[in-house]
């Protein structure tokens, strides 16, 4: 198979993925249906599953996701006027506040678990290979996405030194503003040598991104996100008539 066949099938594939992507969580974000919606969530946990070759990341998003309903669930629970749950409770909760908080909190655990599918269906080279081949924005894009691939790695690093530190002290709660200002100006510090070494690196490590680009790759993000964004303007209309 010749090197532009083998170009072309992967750049196929890139984009096939990127348009589920941008379809589940556009679908996800403008759907209204129950039904639609909990399929959807089938449907992420499925893909984040296969995806994550596991399990620990689905618990991990589930945890925090805890974290974001919780406040949601109470907040409409107590705060929407209505029937009360229980008559003679001191605490009003509303029917039509748990209902409208249920529903709330479910569409945010499927739109979070769509665009984490989304972000899991292409690799962190890809990701970079479509902003930079973004027409008329790709150029500005450029360096700003290879600077975040240099220091994503080294500024995690630093989190998790600072963190060991944190947690292995023993008045956390004093020495928290201390560990975090030193985090950020570590990074800082460790951005401004990214960015040496980067300008005087710039040729090289463009080429590196840019050794496989194909001239057509710009136009077919554009075709991907209009077939992606007419199949969502198709969907929407067709549940506006049925509402």
């Amino acid at each position: 198979m010749s090197s532009s066949i083998t170009d072309s099938i992967i750049v196929s594939n890139l984009f096939a993925r990127f348009s589920l992507g941008t379809s589940l969580l556009l679908t996800a974000a403008l759907n209204e249906q129950f039904y639609i919606a909990l399929l959807q969530l089938i449907i992420a946990i499925s893909l984040l599953t296969a995806l994550a070759s596991g399990l620990l990341l689905l618990r991990r998003s589930i945890l925090l996701l805890c974290w974001l309903v919780t406040p949601i669930l109470l907040l409409h629970a107590l705060f929407t006027p209505g029937e009360l749950l229980v008559k003679g409770m001191n605490i009003p909760i509303s029917v039509e506040g748990v209902q409208m908080g249920a529903w709330f909190a479910f569409h945010l655990v499927v739109i979070f678990l769509s665009a984490l599918v989304f972000s899991r269906l292409l690799g962190k080279q890809e990701w970079i290979r479509l902003l930079i081949n973004i027409p008329m924005i790709g150029g500005w894009i450029l360096p700003y996405a290879l600077l975040f691939e240099s220091g994503l790695k080294k500024n995690r690093g630093i989190v998790n030194r600072e963190y060991a530190k944190w947690n292995s002290s023993d008045r956390k709660i004093k020495q928290l503003p201390d560990h975090i200002i030193n985090s950020l100006t570590d990074m800082l510090g460790r951005n401004l040598d990214d960015t040496d070494e980067l300008w005087h690196n710039w040729d090289q490590r463009v080429s590196s991104i840019t050794n496989n680009r194909l001239d057509n790759t710009g136009d077919n993000l554009m075709v991907s996100v209009m077939l992606a964004m007419a199949a969502i303007f198709v969907w929407v209309l067709y549940l506006a008539g049925r509402g």
